[in-house]
């Protein structure tokens, strides 16, 4: 099983995202990658209609906004925090994104998993920076990322009733980021796994991990390690709740029948949104 992935530290959904990070691919340049590569596929299969075909089969997934937080609304150096409210911005993030998951459409995307963003203001970088003790989390950032995920619900009905045969599901990252993690089997949920200097994220440069990283939540100030990523990956994949995922979790969607698509809000229970 092959696949391509369009990923870039620093990215966000707005084009002014992360630029003091230096160079990154913001959603909008992994968007004409994709055309580049469709465009290969079709000139592969002999056609672009075949391409067309041949990309609906395929899984997307997509998850991306973080950034556009934490290295934009509410990093130092932006001027979006004085430009716009929470409630404005997140919906200029919305809007922004709902018209790039259309482009993704227009180039074959039909199945796409689309990821809502997890407790931002519980990674343990931020709650630093913005002076949470470690029993607990940021409320600004919980509740921003809370008001970009009510949006981004909202939003994919929409795409799916215009758009003939797409289907985007909603898969609730912080509803499962919510889950009672000490339960699982992690004993460190505010501490990364590497040394991180107070106020970053990368773990500090010449350092040793710690040897209990399945122990861990968190591999530095803000990433899961391999463990929770793992435990969060399932959960997306087949769902334990109906509210983890809907109408599908990937493995629901994986099953849908390219000919059943046109058809597929008739089935798929929407008025969970």
């Amino acid at each position: 099983m092959g696949g391509v992935n369009y990923a870039s530290g620093g990215s966000g959904i707005l084009n002014t995202t992360g630029y003091l990070l230096g160079q990154r691919y913001t959603m909008d340049l992994q968007l004409y990658n994709h055309k580049i590569i469709a465009s290969r596929i079709a000139k592969e299969l002999g056609g672009a209609d075949v391409a067309s075909k041949y990309l609906g089969q395929c899984i997307y997934a997509v998850e991306i906004g973080y950034n556009d937080y934490l290295n934009n609304y509410y990093g130092e150096g932006y001027n979006s925090s004085k430009i716009y409210t929470p409630e404005q911005f997140a919906q200029l993030l919305v809007q922004t994104y709902e018209t790039q998951l259309e482009r993704l459409y227009n180039e074959g995307a039909r199945k796409v998993a689309v990821f809502g963003l997890i407790r931002m203001g519980c990674m343990p970088a931020y709650k630093n920076i913005f002076g949470a003790d470690e029993s607990s989390c940021v409320d600004k950032l919980n509740q921003a990322a809370q008001l970009f995920n009510n949006k981004l619900q909202k939003a994919l009905p929409k795409l799916n009733a215009n758009l003939p045969g797409a289907i985007f599901t909603y898969i609730n990252s912080y509803e499962i980021d919510s889950e009672n993690v000490t339960g699982l089997g992690f004993r460190f949920t505010s501490k990364s796994c590497c040394h991180v200097p107070n106020g970053e994220i990368p773990c500090a440069a010449l350092t040793y991990p710690c040897p209990n990283r399945d122990e861990h939540v968190h591999w530095d100030g803000a990433h899961y390690t391999e463990a929770r990523a793992r435990i969060f990956a399932k959960r997306a994949y087949q769902r334990q709740l109906p509210v983890e995922a809907y109408p599908y979790d990937i493995s629901g969607l994986v099953q849908v029948p390219l000919d059943e698509t046109d058809d597929h809000c008739s089935k798929c229970g929407h008025k969970q949104w």
